[in-house]
């Protein structure tokens, strides 16, 4: 079975090319099935810690009592969105150049949601998250979010180094990152302590946006939320961008999965 092929059997997804080189992936995740339940074993522990020989059994333990510390809070749906996301890239040939979990603590990191890399180019990936609210949490509102929160976070709006995280995660020894993504990082680490700050034109990202459902399954209308995105990034600067939409049905999708 070849990779799209894979890819297709484990996610429901729709690709619009927006020319460039540039996507949409529209995402849809009703249920996690068996291939995909398979496809989160084969690959949480790479996402979570690395290459490590931790059992499988006690990550998703770990996760669970993450996620059940942030129980009501909107930082629970950003992990899950997160790491959703984390887990169609790695489907999709992009490397994680970094670990879910923070370094010193079970939280979730600071700075970029993601530091990817891809054929030899590098990749920021910004996740947002909502519960469907018709007429205000929508996709085209939090991918514009996704990348607002990548233009702050690189220009010192947010109040930390974003590219000392992504170096010191890309340094840890269980990430495995290329000699030349360390050096470039600790580059862009040190420039930005200078202030001297990158520019977004010049970046390779990827904004996403994570709609749960509260358990009722609806379809994005792919038509109108292409138009608005082509819309919104017209006059918006990028090197190279993906955009990913995802419809997930409900919070506990993948808590249910950690606890099965």
């Amino acid at each position: 079975m070849n990779d799209m092929a894979l890819i297709d059997d484990i996610f429901s997804i729709q690709e619009v090319d927006l020319g460039s080189g540039n996507t949409v992936h529209f995402l849809h995740i009703e249920e996690i099935n068996s291939e995909l339940a398979s496809f989160i074993d084969d690959n949480i522990r790479l996402i979570t810690e690395g290459n490590t020989s931790t059992p499988i059994s006690q990550i998703k333990k770990r996760f669970v009592e993450y996620l059940e510390l942030k129980r009501g809070h909107t930082l629970e749906m950003g992990a899950v969105a997160e790491f959703m996301i984390h887990l169609y890239l790695n489907a999709k040939g992009f490397k994680q150049e970094f670990l879910y979990f923070n370094l010193e603590s079970r939280s979730i990191k600071l700075g970029f949601d993601g530091y990817y890399s891809k054929e030899g180019d590098e990749w920021i990936m910004e996740s947002k998250s909502g519960k469907i609210n018709p007429g205000s949490v929508t996709h085209s509102s939090k991918i514009a979010e996704a990348y607002n929160d990548i233009n702050n976070k690189i220009s010192d709006r947010v109040g930390n180094n974003p590219w000392r995280n992504a170096y010191n995660h890309a340094c840890h020894i269980d990430v495995n990152s290329a000699e030349d993504i360390i050096k470039n990082l600790k580059e862009l680490t040190d420039d930005f302590d200078s202030q001297k700050y990158q520019k977004i034109e010049n970046l390779n990202i990827i904004p996403t946006s994570t709609i749960f459902l509260n358990g009722l399954w609806s379809e994005m209308d792919i038509e109108i939320l292409q138009e608005q995105l082509e819309e919104y990034f017209t006059n918006k600067d990028f090197k190279n961008i993906n955009v990913i939409c995802t419809n997930k049905k409900s919070l506990s999708l993948l808590e249910d999965y950690l606890r099965s």
